[in-house]
């Protein structure tokens, strides 16, 4: 009799049991399901953008008067006159473009996104760029004040034969806040910095080695251009190492609760015509990046002639090659790289 009460407890037990099994196998079911209807819910909201897969490239001389983006239309692919690559599935560009408050594009850079393979390419365009717009040689920079965002983005798309699927244009002094806001990043300044342009804005005195950057010097390092002997060269490369070690510093679980207020620099510093659910749409596929591995940052080669910096157009061709935008190799005959 004695051993019978003991014997009638394990049931309970076990029933005991197999309700908190039941109940953390619903609630892992209904976890399950907010990650399958989130991860649905963001796939039907944040697609892949739908852009055409061919572009088509004038040939024969290069007389036309205003630059022209290379265009997407596949009609009559055989008469000669024009050649048709096919763009790789997954591959987005976009033009960077950094604006001081005085007007003019200070900076300029071809970003492209290999979501296939998670790489991520940076290409500067140095300012002094020689391009041919309305029939004259002018310097990249100076087509901004022409015509704006769309002349630059047909000038540097018509040089390089590169669609620009995008732009974003941010006013510089969106550095200074951002920098702020995440309490500083840390940067290895290459030179010494001493600069002064009141007309400008500009005061700059800086030393150079690995430190902590408020707003103002982060500012001061991007916009320095005549801190370097090769002037606006050797300033894009510190602008292409300063926007890695800013994305680097910014993405981190410290700054999770700063979100709402780098959401609002942006809206007040940043314009551009990219999609909201497709900017989502990019940010899911950066998840996991390794910027150290997974990005290659480059600038233009060529050669200083005054006053323009003149492409060199073989390794113009290689570097263009290198961004994996197209399926097929591109010939040399569709750039259009000015020499005057």
């Amino acid at each position: 009799m004695s051993g019978s009460p003991k014997r009638g407890k394990k049931p309970a037990k076990r029933s005991a049991l197999g309700r908190i099994a039941r109940g953390l196998y619903i609630i892992l079911f209904a976890l399950s399901l907010v990650v399958v209807v989130s991860f649905v819910a963001l796939k039907f909201y944040a697609p892949a953008p739908d852009l055409p897969n061919q572009v088509d490239f004038p040939l024969g001389p290069d007389d036309t008067d205003a630059p022209e983006q290379p265009s997407a239309s596949v009609d009559d692919p055989g008469t000669g006159n024009k050649l048709t690559l096919n763009r790789r599935k997954g591959v987005y560009t976009c033009l960077l473009l950094g604006v001081a408050d005085q007007g003019g594009s200070d900076t300029i850079m071809l970003g492209v996104f290999d979501t296939v393979n998670k790489k991520a390419s940076l290409i500067s365009v140095p300012r002094d760029t020689v391009v041919k717009y309305n029939g004259s040689y002018i310097k990249v920079n100076a087509s901004y004040s022409y015509g704006g965002v769309e002349a630059t983005r047909e000038c540097v798309s018509k040089m390089l034969a590169v669609p620009i699927d995008y732009y974003v244009k941010v006013n510089l002094r969106a550095f200074r806040e951002i920098v702020d806001e995440i309490d500083g990043v840390y940067f290895d300044v290459p030179v010494d910095m001493n600069y002064d342009d009141p007309v400008g804005n500009l005061s700059i005195h800086i030393k150079a080695g690995y430190q902590l950057l408020d707003g103002k010097k982060a500012e001061g390092v991007v916009r320095c251009r005549n801190c370097y002997p090769n002037a606006d060269i050797g300033r894009a490369a510190t602008q292409r190492a300063f926007l890695t070690a800013l994305a680097k510093q910014t993405v981190t679980l410290s700054n999770v609760g700063k979100v709402t207020e780098l959401i609002n620099i942006l809206n007040k510093y940043v314009e551009s015509d990219m999609p909201l659910n497709t900017m989502v749409y990019f940010g899911t596929q950066a998840v996991g990046m390794d910027l150290d591995a997974d990005m290659e940052t480059a600038g233009l080669p060529g050669t200083w002639i005054y006053p323009y910096w003149e492409l060199e157009d073989d390794k113009i061709l290689e570097l263009v090659n290198g961004l994996g935008i197209y399926e097929e190799p591109v010939p040399a005959k569709v750039l259009r790289i000015a020499h005057p």
